[in-house]
C-alpha cells in the first residue's frame, strides 16, 4: 500500500478540487435568472454548459473516491473483472482505471 501512498495523496487533491469545482457549478446553477429575455437566454445556456460539467465533474468523482478505495483496501492496479495486474503505463494514463486493457473493450 506505501508503493501507492504519493498516488493516493494525487488523488485525494484532485478529488478535492473537483468537489470545490462542483460546489461552485451547483452555486451558479442555483442563481436567481436574469430578468432580461437576452440576457435570460444566455444564461440558459450557461446553465447547459454548466449541468454538463457537472454530469462530467459527478462521474470523475465517482471514479476517483473508488480509485481511493481500492488503494485503501490493497487492490489497487489489480482488474475488477479478470483479477490479473491492470499495466503501469494504463495506470499512468488512466490512475483510476479499474480494468486491465483487454477486459475494458
Amino acid at each position: 500500500m506505501t508503493e501507492h501512498h504519493a498516488l493516493r495523496a494525487t488523488l485525494q487533491d484532485k478529488l478535492t478540487h473537483l468537489q470545490q469545482r462542483l460546489e461552485k457549478v451547483e452555486r451558479n446553477l442555483r442563481q436567481t435568472p436574469e430578468p432580461d429575455s437576452e440576457e435570460r437566454a444566455s444564461s440558459r445556456e450557461n446553465d447547459d454548459v454548466l449541468e454538463r460539467l457537472d454530469e462530467s465533474d459527478r462521474a470523475e468523482i465517482r471514479q476517483l473516491q473508488h480509485a481511493i478505495a481500492r488503494i485503501d483496501a490493497g487492490t489497487y492496479g489489480c482488474c475488477t473483472q479478470c483479477g490479473k495486474h491492470i499495466s503501469p503505463a494504463r495506470l499512468v494514463a488512466l490512475p483510476y482505471a479499474s480494468t486491465c486493457i483487454a477486459c475494458a473493450r
